[in-house]
């Protein structure tokens, strides 16, 4: 899991605020190279009724293929969702505010290249 800065208060004020949004959160901006990149959930998204989870689930593929040179259909978002999270590529953020849910991803290649193997052996998913 990933390790966060250490947070302190703000001086003036006594709180705590988000000053910046990293770009490893923002949507097209995942790239190989990274270990860890951010899949975060704001409030406005959930047009459609869908939970914040289910709205990371249907993130996760798409966002893991532009960033990966492995394939990733969107079919294959709830098998590979309970399955990073089994195997510890994927994992929960604390979360507040706007943000209704957050989780970190790790963009390692061969990690997800072994999730996926493992997968298909099991016919969880399809290829073609």
């Amino acid at each position: 899991m990933p390790t966060l800065p250490d947070l302190a208060a703000l001086p003036d004020y006594g709180a705590y605020h988000t000053a910046l949004i990293a770009d490893s959160a923002l949507p097209g901006k995942w790239q190989a190279g990274e270990e860890v990149v951010y899949l975060l959930v704001f409030e406005g998204e959930l047009t459609d009724g869908s939970t914040p989870e289910n709205q990371a689930i249907r993130l996760l593929s798409p966002r893991l293929s532009k960033a990966l040179q492995i394939p990733i259909k969107n079919n294959w978002a709830e098998a590979l969702w309970e399955t990073g999270l089994m195997k510890e590529m994927t994992g929960e953020l604390i979360t507040a505010g706007d943000c209704l849910t957050g989780y970190w991803v790790s963009i390692s290649e061969k990690g997800w290249a072994d999730i996926l193997t493992w997968l298909v052996k099991e016919q969880m998913v399809k290829i073609g």
